[in-house]
């Protein structure tokens, strides 16, 4: 099949990427084709919300089905779609910083790979830093946003490595400077929510929907009280970008979704039976709030 929609995302939600992304992946569960291509010759404007679960989809459906892309032109290329993503596993820290360098007049952090095993804790830490650095320096943060942003990510990044069991975690950047935000998204193709829980000794957590409540209500994977991992982490994160920046925030894993702004949240069932076999967390982060603190957020 050959899938070629007209992408052209509008920017005031944070979830209308995933939405767009979420219409490519039924049409790539509905083929009956052992290879489907995704022409992106009509994508107008796309997201780091589009970009990165149709990715995470992508790499999970691989195992079934060939997934080809053509005309990944233009932005698509620039932040290296067309390659899926940048291995930064694979570059020493300072052969990492200076391909990094060359974004440091752009306002996007490329598709980047990051090594998520327990064993490369050290590496997936410097590649963190490198990158927290870059965004900072695009986007000209004053320091008050800059600690909340590395703390949100910190603690991303280390769910990734401490519960999914994914071999690499991904991340994409977009800064807004006109709009004065930040869409950061970030995922893995690891054992979802449900999965690290199901791990957990006594857990009776038996969905993907009370997994996701359970972590984004600080319940805790580990029988810690004071556990600050996926559950509590998590938590802290989300009532810091929302509450405290005004943000927005989404959790995608297994078949469920959850949303998270002033407005209101929700979570929600995914469509057609598809499924994320992994979890990705987008924010969208405000930087113009002078008052912000994000330790009164720590728990």
């Amino acid at each position: 099949m050959r899938i070629k929609d007209v992408i052209d995302i509008p920017s005031e939600k944070l979830s209308s990427g995933f939405s767009t992304a979420l219409r490519i992946c039924k049409k790539i569960k509905g083929s009956k084709d052992t290879s489907d291509i995704i022409d992106f010759s009509y994508a107008r404007f796309v997201t780091p919300t589009f970009i990165l679960p149709l990715l995470i989809y992508i790499k999970k459906t691989g195992s079934d089905k060939r997934i080809f892309i053509e005309h990944a032109d233009g932005y698509l290329k620039s932040i290296c779609f067309d390659q899926f993503g940048v291995n930064s596993g694979m570059m020493r820290k300072s052969e990492f910083t200076a391909f990094l360098e060359q974004f440091s007049k752009k306002r996007y952090i490329p598709l980047i790979s990051f090594p998520a095993t327990c064993n490369r804790l050290e590496d997936k830490n410097d590649i963190m830093s490198v990158i927290e650095s870059m965004i900072v320096k695009q986007s000209g943060l004053e320091q008050n946003i800059v600690s909340g942003i590395k703390y949100m990510l910190g603690e991303i990044a280390d769910n990734i490595s401490e519960h999914s069991k994914s071999a690499f975690g991904y991340i994409l950047a977009q800064c807004y400077p006109t709009s004065k935000y930040i869409d950061i998204c970030i995922g893995d193709t690891g054992i979802t929510l449900l999965g690290s829980y199901a791990d957990a000794p006594d857990c009776e957590i038996a969905s993907d929907g009370e997994a996701m409540r359970a972590a984004n209500s600080g319940i805790s994977t580990k029988n810690l009280p004071d556990a600050e991992n996926r559950g509590y982490g998590i938590s802290t994160t989300r009532k810091m970008l929302v509450e405290g920046l005004g943000g927005q925030y989404m959790m995608v894993s297994g078949d469920t979704v959850y949303v998270n702004t002033r407005a209101g949240s929700g979570y929600f069932e995914l469509p057609d039976g598809i499924r994320f076999e992994g979890t990705i967390v987008a924010l969208r982060i405000p930087y113009g709030d002078e008052k912000f603190r994000y330790i009164n957020y720590i728990e």
